[in-house]
């Protein structure tokens, strides 16, 4: 792979875009950086061969295969190479919506980011490559959609301090979202139930739901149970409110009723009379 650089012309359309890219590209032999001010933009660095030294906010940090950096717009940095050659892909990219886009995902910045060898991640600079010889072809809504779905990879298959990533968490959930799916009827169904069938404390599955879906098992349940309902609604006009209720393993139909109203802010006849 030879050295590549795009450099994006950044309309004045692409400015209102929630995020663009202003460049990317793929450095065998990384040059030595010094920048006291930063750079303007946010930025991504990560190796893909050898090993650099990062320094940022008094700490000095070793990036190796399989680990990038996220640097906010005008964080002090320098870094240096390590061994011959540092190989490395980058992208710059800014936009009215990054900062809420990075907080919202919950990404690291200004720290190491590692990943598995066998992610997405890993091959980024050959992806970039092949969006970069397109040309003109590759405008800023492409380059838009580009970094969006990389900050979405980096979200899934990013560690942090030894921590499991996002995709690694959701692999672990798995049998107990199948679990959920076959026996959310069940009213007797709750976490004690489902701890024992995953084998695990009740304190490690409500981590692990938490860490994936952002819900208590719990709550996972009774917004599927919803999810469900509103299936049977639409599909089945039929079925009254009273048994779609039973049938997603609420035991009366008024704290069915009132569950969906608090969860989807209308009654289940309402829903159904609008679809």
């Amino acid at each position: 792979m030879q050295h590549y650089m795009k450099q994006m012309l950044v309309t004045a359309l692409d400015r209102t875009l929630p995020i663009f890219v202003e460049t990317m590209g793929w450095n065998e032999w990384q040059d030595e950086f010094v920048r006291p001010q930063g750079y303007h933009c946010y930025h991504w660095l990560q190796t893909t061969e050898g090993e650099g030294e990062f320094e940022i906010s008094g700490k000095i940090l070793s990036l190796a295969p399989n680990q990038g950096i996220l640097l906010p717009p005008n964080a002090p940095h320098r870094y240096v190479t390590q061994t011959h050659p540092w190989s490395t892909w980058y992208i710059t990219f800014n936009g009215n919506l990054v900062p809420f886009i990075v907080s919202s995902l919950g990404l690291a910045t200004s720290t190491v980011i590692s990943w598995e060898s066998s992610s997405r991640l890993s091959t980024m600079h050959k992806r970039s490559r092949h969006l970069a010889k397109q040309g003109f072809d590759f405008n800023g809504l492409d380059g838009s959609a580009f970094v969006y779905r990389f900050l979405m990879d980096l979200k899934r298959y990013g560690q942090v301090d030894n921590q499991r990533s996002f995709s690694q968490h959701t692999v672990r959930i798995k049998p107990f979202i199948r679990f959920l799916e076959e026996n959310y009827s069940n009213p007797a169904i709750g976490l004690l139930q489902l701890a024992e069938y995953a084998g695990i404390s009740s304190q490690r599955l409500n981590y692990l739901f938490r860490a994936t879906t952002g819900m208590s098992p719990y709550q996972y349940l009774i917004h599927l149970r919803i999810q469900k309902a509103k299936e049977y609604l639409i599909n089945d006009k039929k079925l009254t409110v009273k048994a779609v209720a039973s049938l997603v393993g609420f035991l009366d139909a008024s704290h069915f009723v009132s569950t969906f109203r608090k969860i989807e802010s209308i009654t289940p006849q309402r829903f159904r009379d609008l679809n």
